[in-house]
């Protein structure tokens, strides 16, 4: 298991070491992004589209459940948000984008962790004492 964090002290700062991380990303990865309402899961999620070189705007599929965006990479970016465990994760067909080769960005992700493999990485936003300032834990194992 390795674990890896980062402060940020405002939404621009997240979104930039976001798409610094999407830099690095090679294809079939996993993201699962957990923490609560207003923490920023999006702000991540838009930082990892400008990193994979999307070029619309990355937007919170609150009510589509998955959006698919084309860049360096294609990025498919659920919000579960909205679904109640992993048998309407499956019923919904989105367990079939875990096997798509894009990055697969999961916000509450929490809601199916039992459906997700091991090598999952997981991105924890939690707020810092500023209202700005977010703790960013990343936590993963080797595939």
């Amino acid at each position: 298991m390795f674990i890896s964090g980062f402060l940020s002290h405002s939404p621009s700062e997240t979104e930039s070491w976001a798409a610094e991380f999407a830099k690095k990303l090679k294809g079939g990865e996993i993201i699962a992004l957990t923490g609560e309402l207003g923490a920023g899961k999006t702000v991540i999620a838009k930082g990892i589209g400008r990193g994979l070189g999307v070029r619309e705007e990355v937007l919170s599929p609150s009510f589509n459940y998955l959006l698919e965006y084309r860049g360096r990479l294609q990025l498919f970016h659920a919000d579960l948000y909205r679904i109640d465990g992993p048998q309407a994760f499956r019923a919904l067909g989105l367990d079939e984008y875990l096997d798509r080769g894009g990055v697969m960005l999961i916000e509450w992700a929490e809601r199916v962790k039992d459906s997700l493999p091991p090598e999952t990485i997981w991105i924890e936003i939690v707020p810092g004492e500023g209202d700005q300032e977010r703790r960013i834990s990343l936590r993963w194992k080797d595939a």
